[in-house]
């Protein structure tokens, strides 16, 4: 258990996730991977704990029927300082390609390479003349999602239907763990 910068060694049996557990907690930002089982005397409410080299947050506390037994539904530490715990949204990413029609002529054609979890921040404003109307809007959105190898600015997003150009990329901390992707919305 690690709580304030002091660890203390405890027993615990360690459990696996299951689907009920699992789906409802990613639906709000988590991501619950192991879940540790301790006696409630031992159990301090400490935020954090460490097993074989690896720290978890503890996102969820249930004690059964027994009371002497608590359960401790944790997330991996990296997950939440990198951000992936809060990838709910999706996204979709494609690319162009060109292929040959009945008459042997190259046509472009649009191809969804995957759907990815994805964090989604859309950044709007604009400018307003003397009155009050708006005249200029930005419609641009940036996008984080799992560090993934051959994202490229020449592809383009799917979100809710939506087109979004690909302007720039980056990689946060050169760590390739996550990518930002900076879009804007493509205006038919």
């Amino acid at each position: 258990m690690v709580s304030e910068g002091t660890r203390r060694s405890i027993l615990a049996d360690r459990k696996s996730i299951n689907r009920s557990e699992f789906y409802p907690a990613f639906a709000n930002g988590l991501r619950p991977e192991v879940a540790f089982v301790v006696w409630t005397y031992e159990y301090a409410n400490e935020p954090r704990l460490s097993y074989n080299g690896m720290d978890y947050e503890i996102i969820r506390t249930h004690t059964g029927e027994d009371e002497r037994e608590i359960e401790l539904i944790c997330q991996p530490l990296s997950l939440v300082q990198t951000g992936l715990s809060r990838l709910r949204d999706s996204v979709e990413i494609w690319y162009n390609t060109t292929v040959k029609n009945s008459m042997s002529e190259k046509s472009p054609r649009k191809e969804r390479l995957f759907t990815l979890p994805a964090q989604v921040e859309f950044v709007g404003g604009g400018t307003a003349n003397v009155s009050g109307r708006v005249i200029e809007t930005t419609n641009n959105a940036k996008v984080t999602i799992r560090y993934r190898e051959g994202i490229r600015p020449d592809m383009f997003l799917m979100i809710a239907g939506q087109r979004y150009d690909i302007r720039y990329i980056e990689d946060p901390y050169n760590r390739h763990e996550t990518l930002t992707l900076h879009t804007e919305r493509v205006v038919p």
